[in-house]
């Protein structure tokens, strides 16, 4: 399993539920299949998608009914550890340390790329006002506290900045998209790297919001005037939120999109370790604060229908699923990672045998 150091709105405890009864299977693997039920948990990140590939997986398969818990990443970890789901659902890749907790062999699969988004709510002020690391790591140290502070003004010259004290809204949750922030303000701030850190919960700042789940967030930037925060990029759209354009490495200031996720991702090679992070990518075009998102599957499974199911929702995402990610502002893996990822998957058995994909999904 690989390890890395760096790396819509729906209700943080929505279900991606697909209406459909529980039926038997016809054939195993590779014939016609009605899909069973199956529990997954984890990111919010990535649960609009998730969402979607459930419904198309169930127009296939009248059965299939994925029952998604979009608790955090830190959450579907200790599910899927649990064994109280079929499948965890991940931003942050596991540690050392949660792998060795898992009681049996596990696979972590890439399944889309997306972006964490530096959103913010303030009247007047149009997207894409421009950040860089320092000052986005100054404004959640609490050192900058008004959105016409000179640091801001500096990046911003022509923009006309009101004087709206500055509200800092942050997960309170264990989350992989906090992972994922601060790992990028680390690398950009000594002060940052020294006061706080990065990990999927950190000590933040005295005196700031704190929110469970991607939406919790958004809802909280969409109430609060002057109010800023880091969510999910199809969380920002959905909401209608600002979002900041971010400096590059190169000194280019990048605002999230489609386009820029995947400019991000399109060096990214299969394992995924920190030294293929997209996070800070050099990539022309690239925006900073990209990253990938996984699910954690055991790979020894007991119940063949199950184990049917979620290799057929897995291979769907993987394969026609990603045609359709750009629709909900995520970006698809570069093809040779998705195939990779899809040999990860065929490692899935039931009693030593392998699950392949049913004609359903393919």
């Amino acid at each position: 399993m690989r390890r890395r150091g760096k790396l819509a709105a729906v209700a943080a405890a929505s279900a991606l539920a697909v209406l459909g009864a529980a039926c038997s299977s016809k054939s195993s693997g590779g014939g016609s299949f009605s899909g069973v039920p199956i529990t997954g948990a984890g990111s919010t990140f990535a649960a609009p998608i998730y969402t979607q590939w459930a419904k198309d997986v169930h127009s296939g398969e009248s059965g299939a009914q994925v029952n998604y818990q979009a608790i955090g990443s830190g959450g579907g970890v200790d599910a899927f550890t649990k064994q109280t789901v079929d499948f965890g659902a991940t931003d942050a890749p596991l540690q050392s340390s949660q792998e060795s907790a898992l009681p049996g062999g596990a696979i972590e699969i890439p399944t889309v790329l997306g972006g964490v988004a530096v959103a913010y709510n303030v009247p007047g002020l149009q997207t894409g006002v421009m950040l860089d690391g320092s000052t986005i790591a100054d404004i959640f140290l609490r050192k900058i506290t008004s959105w016409n502070d000179p640091a801001i003004a500096s990046l911003n010259p022509g923009v006309s900045l009101p004087a709206t004290p500055i509200k800092v809204v942050h997960r309170s949750d264990d989350s992989g998209t906090t992972f994922v922030f601060t790992t990028w303000l680390s690398d950009a701030s000594a002060s940052w790297k020294s006061q706080v850190g990065a990990n999927t919960t950190v000590q933040w700042p005295a005196g700031e919001a704190g929110k469970d789940g991607s939406d919790g967030v958004a809802a909280y930037l969409t109430q609060t005037p002057g109010s800023i925060g880091y969510i999910s990029y199809d969380y920002a759209v959905a909401n209608n939120l600002g979002v900041a354009a971010v400096k590059a490495s190169d000194g280019s200031f990048v605002a999230p999109s489609v386009d820029s996720i995947s400019a991000a991702g399109s060096g990214l090679t299969f394992p995924i370790t920190g030294d293929t992070s997209i996070l800070d990518s050099s990539a022309a075009g690239a925006y900073p604060l990209a990253t990938t998102t996984y699910v954690l599957v055991y790979t020894d499974q007991t119940n063949k229908d199950k184990a049917q199911t979620l290799v057929d929702f897995l291979y769907w995402g993987l394969t026609k699923g990603q045609a359709e990610v750009g629709q909900l502002d995520y970006a698809p893996l570069p093809a040779q990672v998705a195939q990779a990822a899809l040999s990860e998957l065929a490692k899935v058995q039931v009693g030593g045998q392998p699950v392949n994909p049913s004609s359903s999904v393919k």
